[in-house]
């Protein structure tokens, strides 16, 4: 599989088949259920490469509302503050808008980034369709797996088949971007771990941008509006940027 490193590792992961029943659609990002799928996730750079350890960006998981991109109350998710990829092993800063993504549908999972006036990498819904799994659970360590759904690597507009599962008592997202099937099946693992809603917003007004506000200009704000790095320590802040989170890549 071609490696692909952006926000999402985009090759993110979602796992099997059996019995499914949708989940209620109220987000359950401040939960008392450590379990619960719904909520934000560091991913941080796992593969052996020049951003190893460091912050690729932040994702939301949640249960979809309607039908837009896949079918309501399965789970899907979205790069909430995109920070960084790495190319020819330096790590540079993802990309605002994702001009790779095209329009398509892979396994339930449908989107349409052919607009640039909307495609934008913050916001942009990468993953959906995501089905519990009846009886994958582990009481009190692992949720269900949400499988059988579809993901979209922004970094380079491929597609995959795609699982996930809390693990750790609630602490890790292992997720799975996946071809073929069983035996046979080939594919990339990420673990990213979990923050509080609060810490995002912290982090997302320090190193991203407020989408609910009109006049706020569509990018980072270590960037300029056409992709530049404009302000590399606050760059390097943001990649660096302490969650509390102990030994995040093993």
């Amino acid at each position: 599989m071609k490696k692909s490193k952006i926000l999402a590792s985009i090759a993110i992961a979602v796992f099997g088949t059996t019995a499914m029943s949708f989940a209620a659609d109220t987000d359950k990002s401040s939960s008392t259920d450590k379990l619960s799928p719904e909520g934000y996730w560091v991913q941080f750079d796992e593969d052996n490469d020049a951003g190893r350890g460091k912050i690729q960006g932040i994702i939301h998981s949640y249960f979809a509302k309607n039908d837009e991109y896949a079918k309501k109350g399965t789970l899907q998710m979205k790069i909430v503050v995109p920070i960084m990829k790495v190319d020819n092993n330096k790590m540079v800063p993802a990309p605002i808008h994702c001009d790779v993504c095209g329009k398509g549908e892979i396994n339930g999972f449908k989107y349409n980034y052919t607009d640039p006036n909307t495609n934008f990498m913050q916001g942009l819904v990468f993953t959906g369709n995501l089905q519990p799994q009846a009886g994958t659970e582990e009481k009190g360590s692992k949720s269900v797996v949400y499988d059988k759904g579809g993901v979209l690597n922004p970094n380079g507009g491929e597609t995959y088949n795609s699982k996930v599962q809390v693990q750790n008592g609630g602490d890790t997202m292992f997720a799975r971007a996946y071809k073929g099937s069983g035996w046979f099946a080939v594919g990339k693992n990420a673990h990213w771990k979990r923050i509080t809603k609060n810490q995002y917003l912290v982090y997302r007004q320090k190193c991203g941008f407020d989408s609910s506000k009109k006049d706020s200009p569509k990018h980072a704000p270590y960037l300029n509006d056409n992709g530049e790095l404009i302000n590399e320590k606050l760059f390097k802040e943001c990649y660096n940027y302490d969650f509390g989170i102990q030994n995040p890549v093993k």
